[in-house]
Order: C-alpha cells, then sequence, then structure tokens
C-alpha cells in the first residue's frame, strides 16, 4: 500500500531484514523525469524479500516510469521482477537469486519498454528456463529500447533444472540499447544473446 501511494518526488526507505511474501506483489507507479519515485535499502542495510514457493513472481511491475528500485535482496518466486510496462525504470544494486525461473523479465506482449537502466545488480542462481535476464519478445511481439545494461554481475544460470539458461537475452525487434561491463560465466547457454532489430536503428 505504501509503494502504490508514492508521488512524484516521494523517496521510501526500507529496512534491512527479511520480508516474506506469500500473496501477489504489485505496483503501479509514477514519477516524473524532474521528480522521479525512488525505492531504496536503508544506508547499510539489506531489505530482504523472500517468496518460499515459486506459484507467484517475487514482485510484478505492473507499470512504473521515472522510478529508481535501488539496493534491495529478491529470492525465491517464479520470477524474481516481472516488469509488464516501463518507462525511465532503473534497477541498480540489488541482488536476485535462487529463482523459480527467470531473474528478471520485461517481455508481456505488445509492450514497448523504454529507456530501462538495469545497473551493476546481482544475479545467480536461477530456474527453469533460467535467463539472468529475458528482455523482449519472441517475434518482435514487444520490444526494449534506448535501454542501458551495465555492470551486472550474472552467473550460475546453469543449474540441473535450467532449460536454456542465457545471461542475458535481448530479443529480436529490440533496438537502440547499449549491453556493456557485464561480468557473465556459468551459463547454460550463451552469456548475451541479441537477436535482430527488424530494421530500426
Amino acid at each position: 500500500a505504501m509503494i502504490n501511494g508514492l508521488q512524484p518526488g516521494d523517496e521510501l526507505v526500507l529496512s534491512g531484514g527479511m520480508y516474506t511474501l506469500t500473496e501477489r506483489f504489485s505496483f503501479a507507479i509514477a514519477g516524473t523525469e524532474n521528480a522521479p519515485i525512488v525505492i531504496r535499502a536503508q544506508d547499510g542495510e539489506t531489505p530482504h524479500l523472500y517468496r518460499p514457493n515459486a506459484n507467484q513472481n517475487i514482485i510484478d511491475i505492473d507499470n512504473a516510469e521515472y522510478v529508481t528500485i535501488r539496493g534491495i535482496e529478491f529470492s525465491g518466486g517464479s520470477a524474481g521482477i516481472r516488469i509488464s510496462g516501463a518507462r525511465f525504470l532503473t534497477i541498480e544494486e540489488c541482488e536476485v537469486h535462487d529463482t523459480g525461473d527467470v531473474a528478471v523479465r520485461a517481455n508481456d506482449s505488445g509492450v514497448t519498454y523504454e529507456s530501462l537502466r538495469i545497473l551493476r545488480n546481482h544475479i545467480y542462481n536461477t530456474n527453469g528456463t533460467g535467463e539472468g535476464m529475458y528482455l523482449g519478445c519472441n517475434n518482435g511481439g514487444c520490444e526494449v529500447v534506448s535501454s542501458l545494461i551495465e555492470g551486472n554481475y550474472i552467473h550460475h544460470t546453469n543449474q540441473p533444472s535450467v532449460s536454456q539458461g542465457d545471461g542475458i537475452e535481448l530479443k529480436e525487434g529490440s533496438f537502440d540499447n547499449v549491453i556493456r561491463d557485464n561480468v557473465i560465466h556459468d551459463t547454460n547457454y550463451p552469456c548475451i544473446l541479441t537477436y535482430a532489430t527488424n530494421g530500426a536503428p
């Protein structure tokens, strides 16, 4: 309720400790370019969002504009962070691990994800299809554009249960993105897999 009530310019600071989730946890919030919303860990502490089963994702970002999520640990669940719609969303310095499926996914059909910034996160021990990041959709069914994927540490997307396990997968039709300075190892599929831009620049 506190997250969904955030307004442009608000900052929500989470204390350290484990927050166990048993119901769907989702939000739809919008800041502005001059007054973004920030959800972050208290300095020197680590809030840990934990879902003990894979019946649901850890969190569902139904929509976010000009929002930053910083310094939070996520574990369990199906997907770690599922992004259903976003523009100018930053996810930085988070830890996502031991998920039942993909760690971070932005792949809802028909959506254009604009100016995502996924920076300096630590992602490991995925399961299921097992991608560290699944960005965009097959056959251009959704697009990630003008985004930056930088400085992430992704490893061990090759658990015995993993069927695919790319480190970063950027799907067909996405364009004008930068992927740089990531450290990726122990994957089941390629560390970085990108598809065609479908003629976009």
